[in-house]
């Protein structure tokens, strides 16, 4: 891999997405209109999905293994959900290579994050963008409930690592919302500085490029980022 010196503008990259938020609201249909998707369907949703894509049916981690080369040919790859994925497909794949993980928690969550970081690599140099769908996992502090992904916690760290931007996606005032910014009730982050906004009606023309055009104002964010330390450093 060249050097890339600190004058240089970094290319443009794959980018890595999460959503979650409570039942409802929209998701999946949310994610599926990203450029050009296919949907791994780990948890049985897609159905529900007011959009249908193209749609791999997985029921073991295997059943996605076997189907690389036929994911390499989509923009966005959607993985709905990411805890089914960890926390289920995954820990049960690394238990049948190695039957003495079952029993150290430690070691598995390991073999699981290292096969988990090799396959978002694989997507990532095929340049294909990620979004990871994720219940919403509520926790009551006294009178305070808070939000964030729903991943047993090594997983959701991992997760949370990774991404490049995660929207809350709830009701607000009849309105299907999402929000990037982290709260004091909700976790987030938001590298492209995107505020609060409206997902379109899933009837409206503004609806099915939706997803796509929050992933190319990221795209285009980092890039912005890396012009301004160019030209901060010249």
């Amino acid at each position: 891999m060249p050097i890339i010196k600190k004058t240089d503008i970094m290319p443009e990259r794959p980018v890595i997405i999460v959503l979650y938020g409570t039942p409802g609201t929209g998701k999946t249909s949310l994610a599926n209109t990203s450029k050009n998707p296919i949907l791994i369907d780990t948890d049985r949703g897609s159905d529900r999905a007011s959009n249908r894509v193209d749609t791999l049916m997985a029921s073991k981690w295997m059943d996605i293994e076997n189907e690389r080369e036929a994911i390499k040919t989509y923009d966005t790859v959607v993985i709905d959900t990411a805890k089914a994925l960890l926390d289920d497909y995954l820990s049960d794949y690394v238990v049948s290579q190695n039957y003495k993980l079952k029993s150290n928690g430690l070691k598995r969550f390991g073999e699981m994050a290292e096969k988990f970081k090799e396959f978002v690599n694989f997507l990532r140099q095929n340049q294909s963008d990620i979004i990871f769908v994720c219940h919403d996992k509520e926790q009551t502090e006294g009178d305070v409930v808070r939000h964030s992904p729903e991943c047993t916690g090594q997983s959701k760290d991992l997760l949370l690592r990774i991404a490049d931007q995660v929207g809350y996606i709830t009701m607000a005032n009849g309105q299907r919302t999402i929000v990037f910014d982290p709260t004091d009730t909700t976790i987030g982050k938001n590298v492209a500085q995107i505020p609060p906004m409206r997902i379109p009606d899933v009837n409206s023309v503004d609806f099915p490029t939706c997803m796509a055009e929050i992933i190319a104002k990221v795209k285009k964010s980092l890039i912005n980022k890396s012009e301004a330390q160019k030209e901060a450093k010249s």
